[in-house]
C-alpha cells in the first residue's frame, strides 16, 4: 500500500533535491576557482617588450592584456600587448566572456571550440605559461597550470574587479545536472503516478504520491508563491553580499568588512532556504488536503 508514496518521495528527494544540490556545489566550486585564478593572475608579471628575452625558452607564468589581433588555425588566438604580440594556445580550453548586461556585468563560461566568432575590437586578459617557439611568444597550458582567458569589452584597468564581482552563477540550483535530473525525475514519476489513481490506493496515499510527483511546481502556486518571491529576493541579496565579500578580500583580506559581508551572505542564504522551504511546505499541505477530497 505504501510503496507508491515511498517511491515517489524517494524519487523527489533524489531527482529534485540531492542531484541538483550536488550540481550546485560543483558549479559554485568552478566559479570559486575562477575568481581565485583571476586574483592570482592580477599579481603575475605583465608581458611586454621589456620582459621578453630571446635567449630564454621558458618565460614563466605571465599575465598578458591587450587587443585581440587575429585567430590562427583552429586553436590559436593572437593578442597585441604593450610592444609585443603573443599567441595563446586554446586547444581544449575554457574561455570566459565578460559582458555588460543592462548596466550590470555577467561572465559566461564557454568552450573555445564552441565560439563561432569574436567581436572586432575585443580585448583579452590572459594568464598562463609563456615560452618561445620558433621565435614567437606562445602562452599555453603546461602540466596542471591551466590558462586563464577572459574576453571582454571594457578597460583593462577595471577588468579584475569586474570579473571577480560578476564571476559567479546567477542561481546555482539551476545547473546542467538539474536539467537532466528534472527530466529523469519526471520520467520516473510518470511510472509511479498511475498506481496512485483513484480506486487503487487510499485517498491519502494517492494525494501524497501526486504531491511528491509534482513538487517542483508547488512553490509557483499561490499562496506559497509569496515565499518563492521572498526566496528569490534573499538569494539575490546573498549573491550581492558574496560579491562584496570578494571585493573586501581583494582590497583587504584581513579586514573586518570582509567578515561582515561573509556573515551577511550566510544569513541571506539561510533566509532564502527557509523561504523556499516554507513555500513548499504550505502549498504541499494545501495540495494534499485538496487532493484527499477529490480522490
Amino acid at each position: 500500500m505504501f510503496v507508491p508514496v515511498t517511491l515517489a518521495i524517494l524519487a523527489a528527494i533524489v531527482f529534485y533535491a540531492l542531484v541538483p544540490i550536488a550540481g550546485a556545489f560543483v558549479v559554485r566550486q568552478q566559479w570559486r576557482l575562477f575568481r581565485k585564478a583571476v586574483a592570482a593572475a592580477a599579481a603575475l608579471p605583465g608581458l611586454d617588450s621589456g620582459s621578453v628575452s630571446r635567449s630564454r625558452v621558458r618565460l614563466g607564468r605571465v599575465r598578458a592584456m591587450g587587443e585581440v589581433d587575429a585567430i590562427s588555425g583552429l586553436d590559436e588566438l593572437w593578442i597585441r600587448c604593450e610592444g609585443v604580440t603573443c599567441a595563446v594556445d586554446l586547444k581544449d580550453a575554457w574561455v570566459y566572456l565578460l559582458v555588460g548586461r543592462s548596466g550590470d556585468d555577467a561572465v559566461e563560461r564557454r568552450r573555445w571550440s564552441d565560439l563561432r566568432s569574436i567581436t572586432p575590437g575585443s580585448r583579452a586578459f590572459v594568464a598562463g605559461e609563456a615560452e618561445m617557439r620558433d621565435g614567437r611568444i606562445v602562452v599555453a597550458q603546461r602540466d596542471r597550470s591551466p590558462t586563464l582567458v577572459i574576453l571582454h569589452d571594457g578597460d583593462d584597468d577595471g577588468l579584475v574587479r569586474r570579473a571577480i564581482w560578476a564571476g559567479r552563477h546567477e542561481n546555482e540550483y539551476w545547473n546542467p545536472a538539474t536539467q537532466v535530473s528534472l527530466a529523469l525525475g519526471a520520467a520516473t514519476m510518470s511510472a509511479i503516478v498511475p498506481f496512485a489513481l483513484p480506486g487503487r490506493m487510499p485517498a491519502l496515499i494517492g494525494a501524497l504520491t501526486l504531491t511528491a510527483a509534482f513538487s517542483p511546481l508547488l512553490p509557483l502556486l499561490p499562496p506559497g508563491v509569496v515565499g518563492f518571491f521572498a526566496y528569490r529576493r534573499f538569494w539575490k541579496r546573498a549573491r550581492y553580499c558574496r560579491a562584496r565579500r570578494d571585493m573586501g578580500r581583494l582590497d583587504d583580506p584581513a579586514g573586518a568588512e570582509t567578515d561582515l559581508w561573509r556573515r551577511r551572505a550566510g544569513a541571506a542564504t539561510l533566509a532564502s532556504a527557509l523561504a523556499f522551504a516554507g513555500s513548499l511546505a504550505v502549498n504541499g499541505w494545501l495540495i494534499v488536503a485538496a487532493l484527499r477530497r477529490l480522490l
